[in-house]
């Protein structure tokens, strides 16, 4: 009964395992995404120029990126639970600062903060699925935590609009912050003596011998060419998303409620993207080739919307809800997937932080990039070929990787 009930979880304390850290991670989408969705009231309303719009973004992403990489390491020695806490708790105080201290200083300041804290979530929540689940309750746990990508953003856009039908910008800080807030106190009681977070195998804690063990990794399996098309998914999974209401704002003289109407439209189809990954990746079984399956497509749907431009709102909508379907996908298979195949080597954690820091960073610098590409009115033509030509960058690349990760899943299987 407790099987059926459960399904591949088995357990009641396996499911509330998942759906606490589903939650927790959901939870930071909602305070990362309100500031894309305040983002067309603060061009419209001439609140800051572009370059400075995009700076605050940027700043989050890197600053994230920074953070996923030393929380990375840290998460293979402190306490997930803790860490989780932690990241949750100050994320909230950091929407809730912007609320009271709105002015572009402490923007900047409270949402590099935000970033930072944040980063102390992802890779601890890698680790508890990495030492909680085997096997196929390992792979559900992967594919299924990815759908809090699209249901964060959903939510995120959700709250914010409701909020900016009645009030201010700002105020959806407020009301984002208190939300996560909530979180962090349910993850703090619900989660006590509930999972493991001490690893059952041991790694090296010395700084130089697990340099070495981790570049050794890195290479072996071909993850250190694969940052290459990890930066370019986090760039067109988070940019596109981030720009989603300003270019139909300003292309289509849609207001702020509309365009985030239209953009809500994009997490409801993305989560399609990870079951077709899944359902795609057990036939090739091997991550980088359904990745670059994914990045192919998009490509056409990019394409798509150089073409259309400010043409057509419906295919626009189209192609953008395409390019984020596939980035979805490839997210599901490079950041989270990729990670859990070295549960045997106790290092989810640190290539979870790793990979993942490299996503954001590059998202943060490409980010800077497209807010001056904006600003010196290029227009959006450009930008939407620069995402093209990074696509293509991706495909060529993930090629070379392929045959060095199918040997290296083999060589862990064999362990």
């Amino acid at each position: 009964m407790t099987a059926e009930k459960y399904g591949v979880y088995r357990t009641k304390n396996a499911f509330s395992t998942f759906l606490l850290c589903w939650v927790a991670y959901f939870s930071t989408y909602v305070c990362r995404l309100n500031y894309s969705a305040v983002m067309p009231e603060l061009r419209a309303g001439a609140v800051f120029p572009e370059s400075r719009i995009a700076a605050v973004s940027s700043v989050f992403f890197i600053c994230y990126g920074l953070g996923q990489f030393v929380n990375g390491l840290l998460g293979e020695r402190l306490d997930t639970r803790k860490m989780i806490f932690c990241g949750l708790f100050s994320s909230s105080f950091c929407n809730l600062g912007i609320f009271l201290f709105h002015q572009y200083p402490a923007l900047l300041l409270l949402w590099g903060i935000n970033g930072l804290a944040q980063s102390m979530v992802w890779t601890p929540v890698l680790k508890i699925g990495s030492l909680n689940f085997d096997g196929p309750a390992r792979e559900k746990f992967g594919v299924d935590l990815a759908t809090t990508v699209p249901m964060g953003t959903l939510c995120s856009y959700l709250i914010s609009l409701v909020t900016l039908l009645f009030l201010p910008w700002h105020w959806a800080f407020l009301t984002c912050g208190l939300f996560e807030l909530g979180i962090a106190l349910l993850w703090l009681h619900g989660t006590k003596g509930l999972f493991r977070t001490k690893a059952p195998v041991s790694v090296s804690t010395m700084p130089e011998a697990a340099a070495r063990e981790i570049w050794k990794l890195t290479v072996k399996s071909g993850v250190l060419l694969l940052l290459i098309p990890i930066v370019i998914q986090g760039t067109l999974k988070d940019s596109v998303t981030q720009w989603v209401p300003s270019f139909f704002a300003e292309a289509f003289g849609s207001g702020t409620s509309f365009s985030l109407l239209l953009t809500m439209l994009l997490p409801v189809v993305n989560v399609t993207g990870a079951f077709l990954a899944k359902t795609l990746n057990r036939r090739l079984k091997n991550e980088i080739a359904t990745s670059l399956v994914f990045f192919g497509v998009s490509l056409g749907f990019l394409l798509l919307l150089r073409l259309s431009g400010s043409k057509s709102m419906l295919l626009s909508l189209l192609a953008m809800a395409g390019v984020t379907n596939c980035m979805f996908a490839v997210n599901v298979m490079l950041i989270t997937l990729v990670p859990l195949r070295f549960a045997k080597t106790g290092r989810v954690s640190t290539i979870g932080g790793l990979l993942n820091a490299v996503a954001y960073i590059g998202c943060g610098g490409l980010n800077l990039l497209a807010g001056k590409l904006l600003e010196k009115n290029s227009g959006w033509g450009a930008l939407f070929l620069l995402w093209m030509l990074l696509a293509l960058a991706a495909i060529g690349v993930s090629l070379l990787c392929i045959p060095l990760w199918r040997r290296f899943c083999r060589s862990q299987e064999e362990a």
